[in-house]
């Protein structure tokens, strides 16, 4: 009897049954499998002979997929029915229980009112790779009997085969004759997949009767560039090395060798090394297999050996990444060894020469040459590296390296046969994996694209030491301390300091190989005139704790599934986007590339509303750094937490310091709307003070910011489900490579489009400068929404984002209408002084042209601010500090009740050159005037 496995949710069972591989289950569920091969015992009956079988399906709709039945019962069916049979567990615990034994991961339903984009179409590689897995069935035979040929164990052939990475072709083309190209036939299909979501990219085909196929041996269908082939993702994630071959085959030879805790990874030619992102090699030691190719005899690069020559590029790539790579000595690959005849040109071809145990002694030989893939020695053909005068080559043969230490030639003698006999002596204990000169550009043109007129060249040092394993150390330093000793004791110990000295000189030479341009930035940034995404690995910071609080991020990755189900998720948990507000401001806090400046974020909530919860799924969400109000206490501290970035960043309760640490965030988080480049300290650190920061609390002190900055309120009323703990990360990465796919002037003509569209919907006038400001912010927001949606491919009208954006920005720029003038805080200072009677120069409460005012001199009202203890830090943190300017601002507003000077009798004294300021206007700015029982004295009086 089949259980029936297409109710609930079938989508989620559709994706694990064709993931998981039952065989591979009845083994972690325990099942019994006497023999080691052949059926399972059942674990509800005892079992005279094993009964429970797994298979794949050979035909019918579940032709391909793997299979179980339990012979003695009838039960079949695909893993969740194999798991329900097996445990007695219902349909929904099931799908739960493998998703998380298998680490799918189970998407949830989007929430109401949500759009739910439709399935994207397959691909032509996705179909061939579906006919590929289903005829590895049939043709397993073929298959099997091609690969181990080539010396390759059943044992890797099974276990691609289960993992869906290798299959078998028998598609024939019905108008190519058999024996011209393109007719197709009998191939092995190795299947390439994405490391992110186990999507097919490409398939690639070898045929095993060139000659049907008009000679043509190999061909490819799908993406070449940018996706390497594994047979096993998983296990290279656990995997502590791994060696990067060219093809698929040789990364089968590999995994025959059988080496604990390795992986084997083709880059399907040597013309790919540049596309792939090496960085999910991060932590793990790789050794370089490539091909033994002879030099190439024309062209631009004749002379070299390819296989070689991708060799170093991927040395360079992977060092930059901080990344260990080392090359395997291949100066003894000849058929005949003694003669140094006939080149084995690749693994697989070694092994089928020399046997799998000699292959993998051949694989731990690696190369113990000071540069790798420079050899010290004649026994390697082609063009050299890179060139080496005499006398530097005559000290360069003599250092060798293993992986994390290095040794040197003392003395070189002759045993009794003739032979060398070199006897090393200890120089450090690291490898000095490359010396690279790396110009850093200038903060101007990091920030706007610029021509950059003022680069700065600096040194990158790195080294692989044996307490940090495989992941490369890196030190930045100055040319003038490139050959200071007391740098390198720091990354570990240097045991005899004149070959080492002489090493350094040597490495000097090789400055070259690694050099880049690069930027001091994590976000998006401008190199050499072009948008790059650079994470903190990609920066050389010389104090990069200091510098940097995000000098470590690497950005997180994933789907277009992830990204909207966190979307969806944000956009349902407050009504009116309350939380979806922060998460677009967070998102497009990267475009400060493109328009040159990014508002902060107030992010006010009443008690108990979850904003202390909604701020950790944001940080969760985009790996956003929140620091506490403790560790802002100095400006110092502020600045570390500023500096180099245009990830977002975390304040929490500011409002809770002391002023006067208020009022230097108030002036950091100004010169951060844009771009401010300083140094400080007694080194002279550089900062780059940029980052948006997210300023969050029950009452945010930012009125002197007011038009710097974008809001949300959170309440209780607008509170919706809570976003749930396991939500997945957006995949910022892909986002902010979707930023720079995008031309600045498209950007700029976007955000045009939102300025003009908010301006028709903002109830400010057009002659207040202050609202056009923050109508600028907040169309900046939708300027990210914009591009959001396209990211997504969902309608911009979803959830209603746009609106409900108009209508925060319209209340904020109604309720900061006082808050956003410095005259109005001067006179809200100046209101509060009188009423308490602390206001000591005189003024008067009269009437002018029958208009209730406030008369007083604009130049006594600054002095008093500037005069009184009790004031110091509200005037130290005033951006208007002249009577001139204030009186200038009054006008502007219209608070004027004339324009011409009055003067009044107060305490039986004349005073003249007074403004009489309109008392009915002041209170359209929420500014109340408490009047005194005699309206003809002064404060003094």
């Amino acid at each position: 009897m089949a259980l029936n496995t297409t109710s609930g949710r079938p989508d989620t069972a559709a994706e694990i049954n064709a993931k998981v591989d039952c065989e591979d289950l009845a083994e972690r569920l325990g099942l019994e499998r006497p023999t080691g091969k052949g059926n399972f015992r059942s674990p509800h009956h005892p079992d005279k002979e094993p009964s429970v079988s797994v298979f794949r399906a050979r035909s019918g709709v579940n032709a391909g997929a793997s299979r179980f039945k339990d012979h003695s019962t009838g039960e079949t069916g695909g893993p969740i029915d194999m798991l329900m049979w097996a445990r007695g567990i219902d349909f929904v615990d099931a799908v739960k229980e493998l998703a998380d034994m298998y680490g799918i991961r189970v998407h949830r339903p989007a929430p109401p009112g949500a759009v739910v984009a439709p399935p994207a179409p397959r691909t032509l590689a996705e179909t061939i790779a579906d006919a590929c897995i289903r005829d590895a069935g049939p043709g397993r035979d073929d298959l099997v009997a091609y690969l181990e040929g080539r010396c390759i164990s059943r044992e890797v052939i099974d276990h691609a085969i289960k993992r869906r990475t290798l299959g078998w072709n028998t598609w024939r083309s019905p108008r190519v004759p058999e024996g011209e190209r393109g007719h197709g036939g009998p191939a092995v299909a190795t299947i390439v997949r994405s490391p992110m979501n186990d999507q097919v990219m490409a398939v690639d085909m070898r045929y095993t009767d060139p000659e049907k196929n008009g000679g043509q041996k190999t061909g490819s269908q799908g993406e070449k560039a940018g996706y390497p082939w594994c047979s096993d993702w998983r296990r290279l994630q656990a995997a502590h090395k791994v060696f990067v071959v060219e093809s698929a085959i040789n990364a089968m030879t590999i995994e025959t060798c059988g080496i604990p805790g390795s992986a084997a990874l083709a880059v399907r030619g040597t013309g790919t090394v540049e596309s792939i992102d090496w960085t999910i090699l991060r932590g793990k030691q790789v050794i370089a297999v490539f091909d033994n190719d002879r030099p190439q005899e024309h062209g631009p690069a004749a002379g070299y050996c390819p296989g070689l020559k991708a060799a170093w590029r991927l040395h360079e790539l992977l060092t930059a990444l901080d990344i260990s790579c080392l090359l395997v000595d291949q100066s003894d690959w000849w058929e005949d060894e003694e003669n140094q005849e006939g080149l084995i040109n690749d693994i697989n071809d070694f092994a089928k020469e020399r046997g799998v145990d000699a292959t993998k002694k051949a694989l731990a030989k690696l190369e113990s040459w000071l540069i790798p893939g420079m050899a010290g020695d004649d026994k390697r053909l082609g063009k050299p590296r890179l060139f080496l005068p005499s006398h530097d080559y005559m000290a360069y043969w003599r250092y060798r390296v293993q992986p994390d230490f290095t040794k040197f030639v003392a003395k070189v003698d002759k045993d009794s046969d003739g032979n060398e006999k070199l006897e090393y002596q200890d120089v450090c204990g690291f490898r000095v994996a490359a010396v690279s000169r790396v110009q850093i550009a200038s903060p101007t043109s990091t920030m706007t694209g610029d021509v950059d007129h003022s680069p700065r060249t600096i040194f990158a040092l790195s080294v692989q030491v044996p307490r940090h394993g495989a992941r490369l150390q890196r030190r930045v330093v100055d040319d003038e301390k490139l050959h200071n000793i007391d740098v390198w004791k720091k990354l570990g110990p240097v045991f005899a300091p004149t070959p080492f000295a002489r090493m350094l000189n040597v490495l000097e030479r090789a400055a070259d190989i690694g050099a880049r341009d690069a930027v001091n930035f994590v976000g998006l940034a401008w190199r050499g005139g072009k948008l790059v995404v650079n994470e903190g690995p990609d920066c050389f910071f010389a104090d990069p704790r200091q510098q940097c609080p995000y000098h470590e991020l690497i950005f997180p990755s994933g789907t277009m599934t992830d990204a909207r189900e966190v979307a969806a998720q944000f956009q349902a948990t407050f009504r009116d986007n309350a939380a979806m507000i922060p998460l677009v401001w967070a998102l497009g806090s990267h475009l400060k590339a493109f328009l040159g400046f990014w508002p902060h974020f107030e992010m006010q909530a009443e008690k108990g509303t979850g904003k202390t919860t909604l701020v950790k799924r944001l940080e969760r969400a985009l790996a956003m750094m929140t620091s506490s109000r403790q560790s802002l206490q100095t400006e110092f501290r502020q600045l570390t937490s500023l500096s180099y970035t245009s990830h977002p960043v975390g304040w929490g309760e500011m409002s809770t310091n002391k002023q006067d640490v208020i009022n230097k965030a108030i002036s950091n988080l100004q010169e951060c709307y844009q771009y401010e480049h300083t140094r400080r300290g007694a080194e002279l650190i550089d900062f780059l003070l940029c980052a948006p920061v997210l300023l969050s609390g029950e009452d945010v002190p930012v009125s002197s910011l007011v038009g710097k900055i974008v809001r949300s309120e959170l309440t209780k009323a607008k509170r919706g489900p809570l976003i749930p703990e396991d939500l997945p990360v957006f995949p910022v990465k892909q986002w902010l490579q979707f930023l720079a796919s995008k031309r600045k002037d498209q950007v700029l003509e976007l955000q045009r489009s939102c300025v003009a569209d908010l301006f028709g919907r903002c109830i400010a006038s057009t002659s207040d400068s202050g609202a056009e400001r923050m109508v600028a912010n907040y169309a900046g927001v939708a300027t990210a929404w914009e591009l959001l949606c396209e990211f997504l491919d969902q309608p911009r009208e979803t959830g209603d984002f746009l609106t409900s954006l108009t209508a925060e920005m319209n209340a904020h720029i109604r309720e900061s209408a006082a808050e956003r003038q410095p005259w109005a805080w001067i006179m809200e200072k100046l209101l509060s002084e009188i009423a308490s009677g602390a206001f000591r120069y005189p003024y008067a409460f009269s009437e002018e042209d029958e208009v209730p005012v406030l008369c007083v001199r604009t130049g006594f009202v600054m002095a008093h601010m500037s005069q009184t203890p009790a004031l110091r830090e509200f005037w130290d943190g005033l951006p208007v500090k002249s009577d001139r300017v204030f009186k200038k601002q009054l006008a502007a507003a219209g608070v004027l009740a004339t324009e011409r000077a009055v003067e009044r009798t107060i305490g039986h004294t004349r005073v003249g050159h007074m403004v009489a300021l309109s008392l009915p206007a002041l209170e359209q700015f929420g500014l109340h005037a408490v009047q005194p029982k005699r309206v003809d004295s002064g404060a003094h009086a």
